[in-house]
């Protein structure tokens, strides 16, 4: 399993899953990172994955791929399973080949890059062709990938990405102390959450825009929690101050109690860009967890949510129908339970982590 380095991210999130869950399945995963190994494969180091790490002296190192490819030798029956970072596809590619590794396999995880287009420069595309099979997250996905990025349809297999179904599971009203007595929010405010990396693309402006609206309809009725890290926290945070959120809304950071912060809300928003977004797992996340979601058109999300349904679905800079969207939920509790509650079976039938595993181990014996 191959990887530029394994950051906080949906794409290296699932990277994580399988490199824990394909041993169930008697396969020996061996983790290679090109820099540094990030905060998630730091986490698959303490759970005694292997993992080796700083491969990449340079950027531009002439003589990495000759080395990785002893790494890969005498497993010429094993697997490449590289993530679609523009380093590990030329270098991956490159080493698979020198060390005979037959089987090999690119899971890609972006529709476009921001404000860039192709999710691939000319430079990936020489390395394309050599992956037997690529592995697109949904079918708007590989339509995408096959329509615009010119792929073989041949070569590409649908997987959809999963997620842990018991750590993200309905509130267990046994469990004990809440967050939001961590956190003092009163009982009986409505809890928004929003779980994305503090990017351009991922819009959380919208989402600041609308707890503006609706602090001003309803004075402090709603509580936003903002849950992640990146460069555009300060900026965001001036944005709040300008609104006069105050008390509304709470930047928390990155957690390591996600599921619980998703336990303890009344409903979770999506809020991204148009082409930003592929298969989101903050979606999944949310669903598993038996709470409604609200989300942007982006991406995949209309084959993962049905509008009204298991969920809602607006339009990408309508602050507006995402305020409204929230008051809906707030004032209809019963319609608010049913939808999470379809979207926690959704999850479980469609979604797991379990099932995503399995279908790349099936993906995997299929090019034997």
């Amino acid at each position: 399993m191959l990887a530029s380095t394994l950051v906080t991210g949906g794409a290296e999130r699932v990277f994580e899953s399988l490199a824990l869950g394909l041993p169930r399945l008697g396969y020996d995963p061996e983790v290679f990172c090109l820099h540094a190994p990030g905060r998630t494969g730091e986490r698959l180091i303490t759970a005694g994955v292997p993992v080796r790490h700083g491969l990449l002296g340079v950027r531009y190192d002439p003589f990495s791929t000759v080395r990785i490819s002893r790494m890969f030798s005498g497993h010429s029956d094993g697997i490449l399973l590289s993530l679609d970072h523009h380093d590990s596809i030329a270098i991956g590619m490159g080493a698979a080949r020198l060390a005979g590794l037959q089987r090999r396999v690119l899971s890609l995880h972006s529709t476009g890059l921001w404000k860039k287009g192709s999710s691939f420069t000319r430079f990936d595309r020489l390395f394309l062709g050599g992956f037997g099979r690529i592995v697109a997250l949904a079918d708007m996905h590989r339509d995408h990938l096959i329509d615009v990025e010119r792929i073989d349809p041949g070569k590409i297999s649908v997987i959809n990405n999963g997620v842990d179904t018991d750590r993200f599971a309905p509130a267990d009203d046994t469990a004990g102390s809440s967050v939001r007595e961590e956190l003092g929010i009163d009982a009986g405010r409505f809890v928004v959450s929003i779980v994305a990396a503090l990017r351009p693309e991922k819009n959380h402006g919208m989402f600041l825009e609308a707890a503006a609206l609706l602090k001003e309809r309803h004075g402090e009725r709603f509580v936003f929690l903002i849950i992640g890290s990146g460069s555009e926290e300060e900026k965001l945070k001036e944005t709040a101050a300008r609104l006069r959120l105050d008390d509304s809304v709470r930047f928390l950071g990155d957690r390591n109690d996600v599921d619980m912060l998703l336990k303890d809300s009344d409903a979770s928003v999506l809020c991204s860009f148009p082409v930003v977004e592929t298969f989101p797992l903050a979606v999944l996340e949310a669903m598993a967890t038996g709470i409604p979601v609200i989300s942007t058109r982006v991406g995949s999300v209309p084959e993962i949510i049905e509008d009204g349904v298991d969920g809602m679905i607006i339009e990408s800079g309508d602050n507006e129908g995402l305020a409204s969207a929230i008051e809906i939920l707030e004032a209809d509790e019963e319609r608010a339970a049913v939808m999470g509650a379809r979207a926690r079976v959704k999850a479980e039938d469609r979604y797991s982590v379990k099932g995503m595993v399995d279908s790349y181990a099936r993906l995997f014996e299929e090019m034997r």
